[in-house]
């Protein structure tokens, strides 16, 4: 909740203070997300695999890049079944990918993917769009049979 309230006061500010044009290092705002959401692996048997290419700077709004990644990040970990994954987060200069297994139903089939639930994909990915937007960022989400891909680029 606290985060959904973040993002929300950081799509209101209606004025640009200057800091939309900071620039800022990716790493340790991964790290963190990572850190703030891995509470929800607990008990789930997931790794996180974690592979930098490069050590990105982006230039935007540090707080709206960390709200963006935060839901990628929670998203992913919420919705990876136990014994699932990994989940891998790769850095590259340019972007950030965020990847989990689908889920699979007792007949080998893929669960549908539910992208407009409240507590699901639906409203954070919202945010993320429009905070990337407003950012001049880009907001991908590719899904495959096997696995669920969201893509921020820079």
């Amino acid at each position: 909740m606290k985060t959904t309230i973040e993002m929300f006061l950081c799509l209101a500010r209606e004025t640009d203070d200057g800091v939309y044009d900071e620039q800022f290092v990716v790493e340790p705002l991964v790290n963190q997300a990572i850190d703030q959401q891995r509470h929800l692996l607990s008990g789930k048997s997931v790794d996180v695999e974690i592979n930098q290419l490069a050590k990105p700077k982006v230039c935007g709004h540090p707080q709206a890049f960390s709200i963006a990644v935060n839901n990628l990040v929670r998203n992913a970990f919420e919705h990876t079944l136990a014994g699932q994954g990994p989940i891998t987060i790769l850095i590259k200069e340019h972007e950030l990918l965020v990847t989990n297994q689908v889920s699979s139903d007792a007949d080998g089939k893929h669960a549908p993917i539910e992208m407009t639930s409240s507590h699901g994909y639906g409203l954070g990915l919202g945010i993320v769009q429009r905070l990337c937007e407003r950012n001049g960022w880009t907001f991908l989400l590719q899904a495959s049979e096997a696995n669920l891909t969201a893509r921020l680029l820079w």
